[in-house]
């Protein structure tokens, strides 16, 4: 068994106590009453000429630094990220945030535009064509942002007719967890479409971001090496 599916095995298993706590519908009704506003993550990164995607877990340093956005991880038990702390940050910045997780039911996408997710990610390795769909569908009632994340040309074949999806090629190979920057080269030269284009992992300098620019990609989604001060 991959790790990957060990994660989503055991997000199963933890999405399973969740609608124990709080149910599906107990989170719909929430939402009516709340009237939350409209994500609005993909406007902060659309139209500039670099767009960083601070992802962060234990600091927020990274607003001033002038990320257009945040992701913050929630998956908690194989990256100890946590969703209170995307409910804790949310009240202390300004920038829209990406939930990182991974979404495998409709659950977690209400739970997210209650904890005050403006985005969320679909790893498209871990979802069919018809969960796909559906996901989006979902994100667009609830007026969410929706990255959709690929790692091959396969995948990104199978996505690239969603003319919203925010399109994220993660460098990382989740099966392997090896690293390799040039992906996300090899699929922007791939891709035709006119989708906001998002490398993620692997970003480590300044001169990693302007080789990315150069193969037009504007958008980039960086962790830990923002601050070390390599930018």
């Amino acid at each position: 068994m991959s790790i990957l599916q060990k994660i989503v095995e055991n997000t199963e298993t933890n999405l399973a106590q969740k609608k124990a706590e709080l149910s599906l519908e107990q989170i719909k009704i929430a939402l009516d009453d709340l009237h939350l506003p409209r994500g609005r993550f993909k406007d902060n990164i659309s139209n500039k000429d670099e767009a960083i995607i601070a992802e962060i877990k234990k600091a927020i340093e990274y607003e001033a630094f002038g990320a257009s956005a945040l992701s913050i991880l929630t998956e908690e038990d194989f990256f100890m990220g946590s969703v209170s702390y995307l409910k804790d940050v949310k009240k202390i910045t300004n920038l829209p945030i990406l939930r990182k997780d991974f979404m495998i039911d409709e659950y977690q996408i209400y739970e997210s535009k209650l904890i005050g997710a403006d985005c969320i990610l679909l790893i498209a390795s871990i979802l069919s064509d018809q969960q796909i769909k559906d996901f989006i569908n979902i994100s667009q009632q609830l007026e969410l942002d929706y990255l959709i994340e690929v790692h091959d040309e396969n995948e990104l074949h199978r996505v690239e007719h969603f003319e919203d999806a925010l399109i994220g090629v993660n460098n990382r190979n989740l099966k392997t967890f090896e690293v390799d920057l040039d992906n996300s080269v090899r699929l922007r030269n791939a891709f035709k479409q006119k989708n906001i284009f998002i490398a993620e992992s692997g970003i480590k300098s300044r001169e990693d971001i302007n080789y990315l620019k150069l193969n037009n990609i504007k958008v980039f989604l960086i962790g830990e090496s923002l601050m070390r001060g390599s930018f």
